[in-house]
C-alpha cells in the first residue's frame, strides 16, 4: 500500500469541518485548518466547484431562474454565494419582480436592503446588471 493510501486509510475523509482528537478544527484527510495554506489555484478550483453546486441548488429552488438571461443568472448565484440561498430567499419583493421580469424595479428593490448598506459597491454593481436586462 502506498503512503498516500495508508494516510487516507488512517485519517479517513470528512468533507465537512470537525474537531480532531486534539480538538483542532479539521477537514478532509486530517487537515488541521490552522495549518492549511491554499494556493490561489487550489482556491479557484474549490470556488469553481462551489459555484457549480450552488447553481444547481438555485436552479432547483427558483423555477423562474432558468428563464433569466445568463447575466441575470450570474447575479442570482452571486447573491446566493454571498447571502446563502436562505438569505436571498428573504428578498421576497426582489424575487417577485425578477420572476415577473420587472427588472428595473427589481434593481431598485435590491438596493433597498441591509445587504446594500453593508456591501454597497457589490450591491450597486449587481443591481445595475439586473437593470440592464
Amino acid at each position: 500500500m502506498s503512503l498516500l493510501e495508508q494516510i487516507k486509510l488512517h485519517e479517513g475523509f470528512r468533507p465537512t469541518v470537525y474537531r480532531c482528537t486534539e480538538q483542532h478544527l479539521t477537514i478532509g484527510y486530517g487537515f488541521a485548518i490552522k495549518d492549511l495554506e491554499l494556493t490561489e489555484e487550489i482556491a479557484e478550483q474549490i470556488l469553481i466547484k462551489k459555484i457549480a453546486n450552488l447553481e444547481s441548488k438555485v436552479r432547483k429552488k427558483f423555477e423562474w431562474y432558468m428563464y433569466l438571461p445568463q447575466e441575470g443568472k450570474d447575479v442570482i448565484v452571486n447573491l446566493c454565494y454571498q447571502l446563502g440561498i436562505n438569505g436571498f430567499s428573504k428578498f421576497k419583493k426582489t424575487i417577485y419582480l425578477l420572476e415577473t421580469e420587472q427588472y428595473e424595479e427589481a434593481s431598485v428593490e435590491m438596493l433597498d436592503s441591509l445587504w446594500a448598506k453593508q456591501t454597497p459597491r457589490r450591491a450597486k454593481e449587481l443591481s445595475e446588471v439586473i437593470r440592464s436586462l
